[in-house]
């Protein structure tokens, strides 16, 4: 017998209904990349919603603000993407910690990357044991060195072939590597990207139909645990 399908249900009074088997609700602190990234990836099963920082808002506790808005019914993850960069001034750091420890008790999953969300499109061309990754001081270091990378980058209009499915367990497995080495719990004290973490739940709940071949393997080895 098949699974029903859920009844259409608004994500909120201003967006469209979806029907997916599971929604990823996910909020971060960016306009442009993470929103464009996500949203090329059409898999069946799952909906990934992504919730950008509006008006300049790009403060932690405006982004839970954001998140917690939003309807969901039980089997949906909620996610927030954060990046370093907007933590580093002493002001921010209290409000910083304050929205983590609060997203932890709202049960939403924080991804953290360190400097930027670039940390993480770079480990899709880049591995682990490239020197130019522990270099990154800024989101501006990273997105030049995307440029140099890829011939050029730019986070308004981002070119998601540069990023196919295929390139993600890559990312995924160095990133788990690179996470690993960097200590400071909730707040890493090196460069990292926890996006990866998003990831290995997206692929473990995808359709292995429309996974390729090598997402499908993570995928089987994923559900060994």
């Amino acid at each position: 017998m098949s699974t029903p399908r859920r009844k259409p249900r608004p994500l909120d009074r201003h967006k469209q209904d979806f029907r997916d088997d599971r929604l990823y609700i996910v909020a971060c602190d960016d306009t442009y990349a993470p929103k464009q990234y996500f949203e090329a990836f059409k898999l069946s099963r799952l909906h990934i919603h992504v919730v950008p920082t509006q008006d300049g808002t790009s403060s932690a506790e405006h982004v839970l603000k954001r998140l917690l808005e939003y309807k969901h019914e039980e089997g949906d993850e909620r996610w927030m993407l954060l990046d370093t960069d907007h933590y580093t001034k002493r002001e921010h750091q209290k409000s910083f910690r304050k929205a983590i420890k609060e997203a932890e008790e709202q049960d939403v999953r924080v991804a953290l990357s360190r400097p930027c969300f670039e940390f993480w499109l770079l480990l899709h061309h880049l591995t682990r044991r490239n020197t130019g990754l522990q270099t990154l001081f800024t989101a501006k270091d990273a997105e030049t060195l995307l440029k140099k990378t890829l011939g050029s980058y730019n986070k308004r209009n981002l070119k998601t072939e540069d990023f196919p499915l295929a390139k993600v367990p890559r990312a995924i497995r160095d990133g788990i590597a690179i996470d690993a080495s960097v200590g400071g719990g909730d707040i890493p004290n090196a460069n990292t990207s926890r996006v990866y973490q998003l990831w290995e739940s997206i692929i473990k709940n995808a359709s292995p139909a429309q996974l390729p071949e090598e997402p499908r393997d993570l995928q089987r080895s994923l559900h060994r645990y």
